[in-house]
């Protein structure tokens, strides 16, 4: 079974959607009688934090498995979401882009997407003279606050509207501790490695990355294309209703299991390209080194480096100069890092693969669809 989606025509479709709900959000500001430069601001923060520049992988990857989904099921006359609807979530979970405004802040980003970040952008009001600045955390807060305005214009009739919800919510709980635990590293001491290891590495990624990248977007598309009325055969269903829950209560860990891989993996090469990948095509200017991140090189690195070596991280990663962000790099290259990070990723492949072999026993459907989100992330260089 093959995927049938034509990507850049459905990514036209997409982008047709996203000037009607900003507009949808316009209309809104002049009820509370607010003045027409912060109408424009906020237009710009629009454009600028959602729309410009992003790959749009958790908008387009749930309207992929969604199509998907959709176009296979066995009675789709019963769904209750449209595909135009469906778009419409695909640019929620574009809006969940509001913690990367906050990120760049707290990361001190120079550039997000191969655009300025947004805090360091001249502010709207006054852009001769001042910077956007700590405004944008209060712009986050508003992104955000337009996601779940925009759920509830369009799907608040809907029977699982609540059940929508709840993923959003789960994805925003789950990614803010992710945010946390990864930011908590720059507040601790230069030099001490003891919490830069695998475990605290994986937690960080499951839930700042599997939850804000894949989880959702996999979640809404299983939860939208079921139908409303369970079709049941009593001649042929011989399983009973315990077993069939404990097999859905199964597949639902395997998917789970799959989406924390990919969350991982695709974190992985996030942090590769924050040090080895060139600024101007990533479109962001890599800092992981100077804010001590735990991320997977330095993690990697100090299981293969010899005592000078150690020594030598210990006394300049997490510096912020020119210097010692240097000499880390120069010992990532004395130990051939980045040929450890592509044995690795080739790892992450097969590993990911021999679950989906596993998933697809029950279902071809589910495991299709995270296939074609492991082929996308999979070498990507930005």
């Amino acid at each position: 079974m093959n995927l049938s989606f034509n990507f850049e025509e459905e990514r036209d479709q997409f982008l047709k959607v996203y000037p009607m709900l900003k507009q949808d959000i316009l209309n809104e500001l002049p009820k509370m009688k607010l003045p027409n430069n912060v109408i424009n601001y906020i237009s710009s923060l629009l454009n600028s934090s959602v729309l410009i520049g992003g790959k749009m992988t958790r908008g387009l990857g749930f309207i992929n498995s969604f199509n998907f989904l959709f176009s296979n099921n066995i009675n789709n006359n019963n769904l209750e979401i449209t595909k135009f609807e469906g778009r419409i979530i695909g640019w929620c979970l574009e809006f969940l882009s509001f913690f990367l405004v906050t990120d760049d802040i707290i990361d001190n980003g120079l550039t997000r997407r191969g655009e300025l970040c947004w805090y360091l952008n001249p502010s709207p009001f006054n852009p001769t003279e001042n910077k956007v600045g700590m405004l944008a955390i209060n712009d986050s807060v508003l992104i955000e606050s337009f996601l779940f305005l925009i759920l509830k214009k369009y799907l608040k009739e809907k029977s699982m509207y609540v059940e929508i919800l709840e993923i959003f919510q789960e994805c925003i709980y789950h990614t803010a501790i992710g945010q946390l635990f990864d930011a908590s590293y720059f507040h601790q001491k230069r030099g001490d490695f003891t919490n830069f290891n695998y475990e605290n590495y994986s937690q960080i990624c499951i839930n700042k990355t599997s939850y804000y990248m894949f989880i959702p977007s996999i979640k809404l598309a299983i939860l939208l294309t079921k139908n409303k009325m369970k079709i049941e055969n009593n001649d042929t269903n011989k399983k009973t209703i315990k077993e069939e829950e404990e097999e859905e209560e199964e597949e639902e860990e395997l998917v789970k299991s799959i989406c924390f891989d990919l969350g991982v993996m695709f974190q992985a090469k996030d942090d590769y390209l924050d040090c080895f990948g060139d600024p101007i095509f990533v479109g962001k200017t890599g800092t992981d080194i100077q804010e001590n991140k735990c991320c997977w090189l330095i993690c990697k690195a100090i299981t293969l480096v010899d005592d000078n070596q150690l020594n030598q991280l210990k006394q300049n990663y997490g510096i912020n100069n020119d210097l010692s962000v240097s000499k880390v790099k120069s010992i990532y290259n004395e130990i051939n890092l980045p040929d450890h990070y592509q044995k690795y990723e080739n790892e992450q492949f097969n590993l990911i693969s021999e679950k989906l072999q596993k998933l697809s026993e029950t279902s071809i459907q589910k495991s299709e669809i995270l296939l074609f989100l492991l082929k996308k992330i999979f070498k990507r260089n930005k």
